[in-house]
């Protein structure tokens, strides 16, 4: 009789996922244009909520992209 036991998640893979998450805040606060030291100002909460007002809701309407803003884009 064979049996299958799956393996547990190491305590290195754990740390790792922390570690991510840690970048993925970093990086939501890079996008909006806050420096390091302004992120490290704000608590999780308030990153996320400073995030989603910068990010505006979807029941905006949609921009309408003018010159400029292609030419910057493609730059």
């Amino acid at each position: 009789m064979a049996f299958s036991v799956e393996p547990k998640e190491s305590p290195k893979e754990k740390i790792n996922e922390i570690n991510r998450l840690d970048l993925e805040l970093l990086a939501v606060g890079k996008q909006t244009g806050l420096s390091f030291a302004e992120i490290n100002e704000l608590r999780v909460c308030d990153l996320l909520d400073y995030a989603g007002a910068y990010a505006g809701s979807k029941k905006d309407t949609p921009y309408k992209a003018t010159q400029a803003d292609i030419d910057k884009f493609f730059a």
